[in-house]
């Protein structure tokens, strides 16, 4: 075997991509109970409420990104599929722009085109019949919402290449169905229903069709117009949600972490409860009713899983870097694995840059070098830093008025406000960012 590499582990530590849970490969680099709390794993109880349920539900997936989620859910495919369900993943970025305001109609649009394509991969119609996507134009084009005066030849066609890289077909397609989202969500559930039949046709009559819409966690907020954007999100998800139940098929929405802030009673809405997948346990759980800040204690076991994922992939690490400097980096993480892995990169470059002599010294400076980069991508603001403190305090959100949820989505989307689940659910301040609010807390007495 080939001695140890920065590179060869830099090349290991792919956080782009998913684990596909099918794949016998990717399966032995999965950790077991890198989420779970009170032995429950939140991926596998929405797996279980789904399988309860008697009727097809909307289900609301949320955590930040980069603590997993992707992962996860095709890890819930797999079991589904074993158990006979017909499960479609969608990612919803192959889709749609998510840098703009997501609108309802479209998110009904893209929705009925991820199950149009998952359909046709999975029940594969016979050659004399026409496809699911072929299906969908036509039932599109045959009822009040008409876009026959666009060429369904001349698109391609997949839907996906029309809504994500045709801006000028997508513009027609939007404009014919634009305000008319309760006539669209109704020919979406008739083909929903369709599918839903044909599964069953081909399966079993207790076969449940499952479409996962991974990625709508990424629908970015940024600059001027991010209280339209936070706006657009809550309209469509809250105020139009009812349009968003399919009726015939299950469907599971992968939604911003600070979705169940902005909308507090969204879960109710849609009658489930809201499946967290919350950051990896790197922190004791802190005491309650203290208004005082207390510095967090390192959970061992939690930061042992997160080291587990690296040796996973590259079991030879240790020879290259230090338990003590993992577990170190590991709480800089602050439990998200994809920072995790990307500080780790991190100081595989810097290592290969200065020519360091491995194993790497547990005091070595490349590993305060690594986190300074990931610090740098939190500037804090001196208006949120009080809000920051009393986080910091009480372990929760901090929000001190209704007026202000806008303000409290911002800092949950940009991964400064954390949230966690051991013995209960609980908020931190992004560990990095500690001793400059401690420092503010100083001065400020």
């Amino acid at each position: 075997m080939d001695s140890a590499s920065f590179e060869a582990l830099f090349k290991r530590l792919d956080f782009d991509r998913p684990l596909d849970y099918a794949n016998p490969q990717d399966q032995r680099l999965y950790v077991d109970n890198l989420h779970s709390a009170n032995g429950i794993e939140p991926i596998e109880e929405l797996q279980i409420n789904i399988e309860m349920s008697e009727n097809p539900t909307s289900w609301l997936f949320t955590g930040h990104r980069g603590v997993g989620k992707s992962t996860e859910l095709r890890r819930m495919a797999v079991a589904l599929r074993d158990n006979k369900h017909m499960v479609i993943v969608a990612d919803m970025g192959e889709y749609l722009n998510l840098a703009e305001p997501i609108t309802t109609e479209m998110l009904l649009l893209t929705m009925v085109a991820a199950l149009a394509d998952g359909a046709d991969a999975l029940l594969k119609p016979e050659k004399d019949k026409p496809s699911y996507v072929r299906r969908l134009w036509d039932c599109l084009n045959n009822t009040e919402v008409n876009i026959s005066e666009i060429d369904f030849e001349a698109a391609g066609f997949t839907l996906k290449a029309v809504l994500k890289q045709n801006d000028n077909l997508k513009q027609k397609v939007m404009q014919a169905i634009a305000g008319a989202p309760a006539k669209l969500a109704q020919q979406v559930r008739e083909f929903a229903k369709q599918i839903s039949e044909d599964a069953r046709k081909t399966s079993r009559e207790d076969t449940k069709v499952i479409l996962i819409l991974d990625s709508l966690e990424r629908l970015r907020v940024t600059g001027g117009d991010a209280r339209v954007c936070y706006d657009a999100i809550t309209r469509t998800f809250e105020t139009n949600g009812d349009y968003l139940k399919l009726q015939h098929i299950h469907v599971v929405y992968s939604v911003p972490p600070y979705l169940p802030f902005l909308c507090p009673r969204i879960g109710s809405y849609y009658g489930v409860e809201v499946c967290t997948l919350p950051h990896v346990k790197v922190f004791e759980t802190p005491e309650i009713n203290k208004r005082e800040i207390t510095d967090v204690k390192p959970f061992d076991e939690g930061l042992n899983l997160l080291v587990q994922c690296v040796r996973n992939r590259y079991p030879d690490v240790e020879q290259l870097i230090p338990n003590a400097m993992l577990k170190e980096l590991a709480l800089a993480s602050s439990g998200s694995v994809r920072d995790y892995f990307r500080l780790i990169k991190s100081v595989c470059t810097k290592a290969r840059v200065a020519k360091a002599p491995v194993p790497l010294e547990s005091s070595s400076p490349l590993s305060q070098l690594a986190t300074q980069v990931l610090m740098n991508e939190m500037p804090l603001a001196e208006e949120d830093k009080q809000w920051l403190l009393n986080v910091r305090k009480t372990h929760g959100t901090g929000l001190d008025s209704i007026s202000n949820l806008h303000e409290l989505a911002r800092l949950f989307d940009s991964g400064i406000i954390l949230n966690y689940r051991n013995g209960r659910d609980w908020c931190d301040v992004h560990y990095l960012l500690h001793s400059e609010l401690a420092l503010y807390g100083e001065i400020g007495e």
